[in-house]
This record gives C-alpha cells, sequence and structure tokens, in this order.
C-alpha cells in the first residue's frame, strides 16, 4: 500500500508540473485547467506567478523525495506547511468555476495527506 500511495503522490506531482509548466508556456490545454478556467490565454502576469508555482512544485518534490529516502528534512516544519499549502489547495480547486480545474482537488488532496504523514514521521525523528 505504501509503493501505491508513494507512486500516486508522484503522479500527482507530475501532474502538477505538467499543468504549471503549461500556465507558464500558455499551453492549450491548461487554459480550462487553471486561473478559473476564464482566460482564452493566460495573461503574462498569471504566467509569471506560475513560474514561481513551478518552483515551489518542484522543492516540494524534493522534499517528498528527501523522505521517501528517509533522509533528514530540513527545515522539520515544512512538511507540515506543504501539507497547509495542500488544504488550500484543495480549497481553491473545489471553488473554481472551472470543472476541468475542480479535478485538480484529487492530485492536491493526495499531496497533502502525504504531507500530513510525513510531517508527523518527520517531527518524531
Amino acid at each position: 500500500m505504501k509503493k501505491l500511495f508513494s507512486f500516486a503522490v508522484l503522479l500527482s506531482f507530475a501532474w502538477n508540473l505538467i499543468l504549471v509548466v503549461g500556465v507558464v508556456l500558455n499551453m492549450e490545454y491548461a487554459l480550462p485547467r487553471a486561473a478559473g478556467g476564464q482566460f482564452e490565454t493566460f495573461p503574462i502576469s498569471i504566467r509569471i506567478l506560475y513560474v514561481s508555482t513551478t518552483f515551489v512544485v518542484l522543492y516540494q518534490l524534493f522534499i517528498f523525495l528527501q523522505i521517501l529516502q528517509n533522509k533528514p528534512v530540513k527545515p522539520t516544519w515544512m512538511p507540515k506547511a506543504f501539507a497547509y499549502l495542500g488544504l488550500l489547495s484543495i480549497f481553491m480547486n473545489a471553488i473554481s468555476r472551472s470543472t476541468q480545474e475542480q479535478i485538480n482537488v484529487i492530485p492536491a488532496a493526495i499531496i497533502a495527506v502525504a504531507f500530513f504523514s510525513a510531517s508527523k514521521r518527520v517531527s518524531n525523528k
């Protein structure tokens, strides 16, 4: 079960990266799945914001891989912070006007659960 869940988390990260990079590159597949699905083309300000989001997702992936390999995570509060960020992501995707963006709740929830679980292990070490 643990390997299956880890695989689901990695797939969720892959989906998130594909999506945020799609916004940065103004790809058509990302239009209904991000920023409320309200744009025919992403404004430069949204694209710049998603560049920083890309780096956050990459850092989350790095921290998750550290946890998978039982390596120390510094700072130790980072998994909990990412868990709460995941809750915010769940909420924001759930209230989206775009039903295609609402589906992003699934990977957001998987990642949030992974970080909540990891935050307990990291703080107990």
